[in-house]
């Protein structure tokens, strides 16, 4: 039986530390099940509820997978994940072959539909005015990780332009079209719990953590192109930013 010591951490942070050491010994690797709460609180010589906060603690930051009824599992993507610099405007399409990854499309919807008044504001655009909207689940290592939705003018991006057979970035597309030069981006990061329809299409329980970006695109003359809502399972990105 594991004892732990007394020091200034407190019991939850020294079971999640030493959690967090069986996982990366590859004790339990990605994707195996720990041992049940009863097991790991006597091998650890803890509480239930103590071993829970250590358990909770590793699974807002993407270690660990605690399905309901089911058990706690390590994430598929630990020490696995796409890792990428905010301040670097780039798909992952391009991102992942660097980092020896293969992402697929999934559950791909191209609709025209009239813009709400949020995303109105958010486009510079009228209530009502037909806006290109393109959803779509990105699967890696056979998994859903991000789910992602793009809204761009028709006149820069016409429905017609992206069909079923679509497979790529819209960041990509946007940025090889002549009558729209995308210079920059402003992004707001939001941590998040899945709601029921996150979780069906990301195949996780609700309730689960999520990273959502909002993004806002800009051409070379400040004007609005585009607008994102992608959600992404921490489990499996890892997003940075660099500071000078």
């Amino acid at each position: 039986m594991q004892q732990f010591k007394t020091n200034k951490l407190s019991l939850p942070l020294q079971a999640q530390q030493y959690l967090l050491g069986l996982i990366e010994g590859e004790t339990y690797r990605p994707g195996e099940q720990l041992p049940s709460e009863a097991d790991l609180a006597a091998q650890m010589g803890i509480s239930r509820p103590t071993l829970r906060e250590a358990l909770l603690n590793l699974e807002r930051e993407g270690i660990v997978v605690r399905k309901h009824g089911v058990g706690t599992f390590v994430a598929i993507g630990y020490g696995h994940r796409l890792e990428s610099g905010l301040e670097r405007l780039e798909s992952i399409l391009e991102l992942a072959p660097r980092q020896g990854l293969r992402v697929e499309f999934d559950a791909l919807q191209v609709q025209k539909e009239p813009a709400s008044q949020e995303l109105g504001d958010k486009l510079k655009v009228a209530p009502g005015t037909p806006l290109t909207n393109i959803r779509r689940v990105i699967v890696a290592d056979e998994r859903s990780v991000a789910y992602m939705w793009d809204i761009v003018l028709p006149s820069v991006l016409p429905p017609a332009n992206v069909d079923e057979t679509f497979n790529g970035s819209v960041l990509d597309l946007l940025k090889q079209k002549r009558n729209c030069q995308i210079a920059q981006a402003i992004a707001d990061i939001i941590a998040l719990n899945a709601d029921t329809f996150l979780a069906e299409k990301l195949q996780v329980e609700p309730g689960q953590a999520v990273l959502l970006i909002e993004e806002t695109l800009f051409d070379r003359e400040g004007m609005v192109v585009g607008f994102s809502r992608n959600y992404f399972l921490p489990d499996f990105f890892r997003f940075h930013v660099v500071r000078r």
